[in-house]
C-alpha cells in the first residue's frame, strides 16, 4: 500500500482512487481481470479507479482480496476508507444529483471478500475505526467487538421515521438526559449513519424513540429497550448509547460481553 495519508498530507477520495488504481497496475491486473476475479462489474471497478467519488467499501475489499493482497493489507485499506467516509470527504456524498452507486455483479457461488470477515477483530487497532459491518443476526457466542450504525431517528405517526432534531451523544453512564446531569461525554455528538466500534453492553435506563402518548402502536420504526452499548470514540474515550439509537441490524447485543464497569 502507498504511504499513509498522514505522510502524504490530508487524504481525499481522489487520492484514495488513484492509489487503488496504482495497486491494480503494480500487480499487472486490468479492470477486466479484477472483474473476473472479484465478481464486480468492470464499470464499477473502473469508476473506483478514476474517482472522484469514494468507491464502495465492499468493492475495495473484494477486489483487493481477489488480486492477492493479504488480510492485513486489506484491513489497512478499509480503515482508510472508513476514515474518509466519516470525515464527509466524498464530494458526491452531499450532491443530491449524484447517481447512486451501481450494484455489484455477483457470480453464483462467489464469496464476499475474504478480508471482510476479519474486520471486526481489527476495530480497536486504529485511531479512527468506523467500518460497515452489519450482521443479520447476533453471533452465537461472545465476540470481542463489533461495529454498530447509529440511527438517531424518531418514530412518528403510523409509519414515519425521521431524523431527530438534535444529535445523539455518548454518556458516561447508561442513562438519558446526560446533557443536563453532567454525564455527557463532550464532543461525541453523532447523527444517523455514523459507525462506531462497540465493546460490550449493559442494562440501564429504559429508552424509546417515540412519544409514549402516540396512538400509532404499529409503526415499524418504533423501538424500546433498556440495553446500552459501550462505544469507543476515535480519540480513545468511551461512552454509552442506547440501542434505540442504533439501526435494527445493530441491536440485540450482537454477542458482545456484558460491561463489567461503568
Amino acid at each position: 500500500m502507498p504511504e499513509t495519508p498522514i505522510e502524504q498530507g490530508r487524504d481525499t477520495p481522489q487520492r484514495f482512487c488513484a492509489d487503488f488504481a496504482d495497486e491494480l497496475s503494480s500487480r499487472g491486473v486490468s479492470v477486466r481481470d479484477a472483474a473476473d476475479r472479484s465478481g464486480w462489474s468492470k464499470s464499477a471497478i473502473g469508476n473506483a479507479r478514476t474517482g472522484p467519488r469514494l468507491p464502495r467499501r465492499e468493492l475495495v475489499a473484494d477486489v483487493l482480496s481477489a488480486i492477492g493482497l493479504t488480510e492485513a493489507q486489506v484491513q489497512d485499506w478499509t480503515l482508510r476508507h472508513a476514515a474518509l467516509s466519516m470525515t464527509g470527504a466524498d464530494p458526491a456524498a452531499s450532491d443530491p444529483a449524484a447517481p447512486p452507486p451501481a450494484p455489484p455483479r455477483r457470480r453464483p457461488g462467489l464469496p464476499v471478500a475474504a478480508g471482510v470477515a476479519a474486520l471486526v477483530g481489527a476495530v480497536l487497532a486504529g485511531s479512527i475505526v468506523y467500518l460497515l459491518v452489519r450482521p443479520a443476526t447476533a453471533p452465537p457466542s461472545a465476540v470481542a467487538s463489533a461495529v454498530v450504525t447509529v440511527q438517531n431517528k424518531v418514530a412518528l405517526g403510523a409509519e414515519d421515521l425521521v431524523e431527530d432534531t438534535t444529535p445523539a451523544y455518548l454518556s458516561s453512564r447508561p442513562e438519558p438526559f446526560c446533557g443536563r446531569t453532567g454525564c455527557k461525554v463532550e464532543g461525541t455528538e453523532v447523527v444517523s449513519g455514523a459507525l462506531l466500534p462497540a465493546v460490550c453492553t449493559v442494562t440501564g435506563a429504559e429508552m424509546w424513540n417515540y412519544n409514549l402518548d402516540s396512538p400509532a402502536d404499529d409503526n415499524p420504526g418504533r423501538a424500546r429497550s433498556a440495553l446500552w452499548y459501550r462505544l469507543t470514540w476515535p480519540d480513545g474515550r468511551a461512552g454509552y448509547l442506547s440501542e434505540v439509537y442504533l439501526e435494527p441490524a445493530s441491536r440485540g447485543g450482537l454477542g458482545l460481553p456484558t460491561c463489567t464497569a461503568p
